[in-house]
């Protein structure tokens, strides 16, 4: 399915000037993960990439750590319009629905089964990056929608980065849902997401943050600012956090050192990663 959805007739006004005009929407459903037979939530999302979205999500819950647990992801239109069925078998038999749930501060009203504020180690790193590898990567993101943002607009985006290119991108109506898809879509391709940068047009909120950390990920890039918790989690976390990304401008919130200047002095993003 495609992000974009059903076009709908809007007038733009210009003063008091106005005239018809009609355009697409980005898509919007109500999907259904079931693990093992078990419905666990229904999260309002972008209807693409679900096997993705699932994964992704399971492994943020804390609930699998590869995707070789996961025997088989089945995906099929729900009993209403504008409704999505994600079924996923787990090789585990005995996984059950995490009993606490925690809603978040994401688009569409966010869920997991996270301790998000849990008590963990500061990530470990050797990785370094130059401002100009910070500003090139928002870029190349902004770059990526910038043909779906003149179709549609109103979706979040994000990226994982290996400081030089993009290795995954995925959009979304809810910020949280494409960190999601982007851990996800990494399990299932095997792609590294420790020692990388993570790459977001949304606010950094708490279970952002938690969702970086729990991919190893010890920077995180944003057009918008983190939280005052987000922030403080990301000091005691050592993650980097790099707030109003626009041009040749950011703000530095947490985790300075891994910035280096000039670009002839940073270590290549990957270094040391497993």
């Amino acid at each position: 399915m495609e992000p974009s959805g059903a076009e709908f007739d809007y007038r733009a006004y210009q003063g008091d000037d106005a005239e018809p005009r009609r355009k697409g929407m980005i898509s919007e459903a109500a999907c259904t993960l079931v693990v093992n037979g078990q419905k666990w939530v229904t999260m309002l999302c972008t209807p693409t990439d679900l096997n993705y979205l699932a994964i992704g999500f399971l492994f943020d819950a804390g609930v699998i750590k590869t995707a070789d647990e996961v025997d088989e992801v089945r995906l099929s239109s729900g009993t209403k319009e504008l409704e999505a069925l994600v079924e996923v078998s787990l090789r585990r038999k005995d996984v059950s629905l995490p009993s606490d749930a925690t809603l978040t501060t994401g688009c569409s009203g966010g869920l997991t089964f996270y301790d998000i504020a849990a008590r963990r180690s500061p990530l470990t790193s050797a990785l370094r990056v130059a401002p100009a590898q910070i500003y090139d990567a928002m870029a190349q993101l902004i770059a990526a929608n910038m043909e779906l943002h003149r179709e549609v607009g109103g979706f979040h985006s994000a990226a994982l980065s290996d400081g030089r290119t993009l290795l995954i991108v995925a959009h979304d109506v809810g910020r949280h849902n494409t960190l999601d898809k982007i851990s996800g879509e990494a399990l299932s391709r095997r792609i590294p997401t420790r020692d990388r940068l993570l790459v977001i047009t949304g606010r950094v909120s708490t279970e952002m943050l938690a969702k970086a950390a729990r991919m190893q990920t010890p920077v995180v890039v944003s057009r918008n600012s983190p939280t005052g918790l987000a922030t403080h989690l990301a000091r005691e976390w050592r993650i980097t956090i790099a707030g109003y990304v626009r041009g040749q401008r950011m703000h530095v919130y947490s985790g300075e050192e891994r910035i280096v200047v000039p670009q002839s002095e940073a270590t290549e993003v990957g270094l040391g990663s497993s």
